[in-house]
């Protein structure tokens, strides 16, 4: 009887989750300008070959700041419409970008427009510092 009830619960509470997850999917503009970079060949076709400016997010799992500074940009960049992307680098899964570009800390950020860096920072950065990062970037 317990594990019946218990049942019940996870069931209604999945069927919770994905009712209200179905309801904001449609309202969420931060993954039109978000991906993942899956390898060395996909960095260059969708960052270096981009016709529109991207912010590069070297990153990885096992870190704080990375997981505090994920959001911010992902927020940031999803209000700024088709003018940015937010390219995500997994240090861990694509290691190689990163000692290709020289990072040696994370969070790491690249501002890339032309297929070249055009400006970078370290660490986790305040929402301020972020926006004008990227309006930079974008020419506002």
């Amino acid at each position: 009887m317990f594990s019946r009830s218990l049942y019940r619960l996870a069931s209604h509470t999945i069927k919770e989750r994905v009712s209200v997850s179905s309801r904001n999917f449609g309202t969420t503009c931060t993954t039109r300008a978000a991906f993942n970079v899956q390898d060395n060949e996909d960095f260059q076709d969708r960052v270096l070959n981009s016709p529109t400016p991207v912010v590069v997010d070297f990153h990885a799992q096992w870190c704080g700041p990375c997981k505090l500074l994920g959001p911010r940009l992902e927020t940031i960049i999803g209000g700024k419409g088709d003018k940015v992307h937010l390219a995500k680098v997994d240090i861990d899964n694509v290691s190689d970008l990163a000692l290709d570009y020289g990072v040696s800390a994370v969070p790491s950020v690249l501002a890339v427009k032309d297929g070249k860096v055009v400006d970078k920072f370290v660490g986790l950065q305040e929402e301020s510092r972020i926006e004008a990062f990227v309006d930079k970037l974008i020419g506002e």
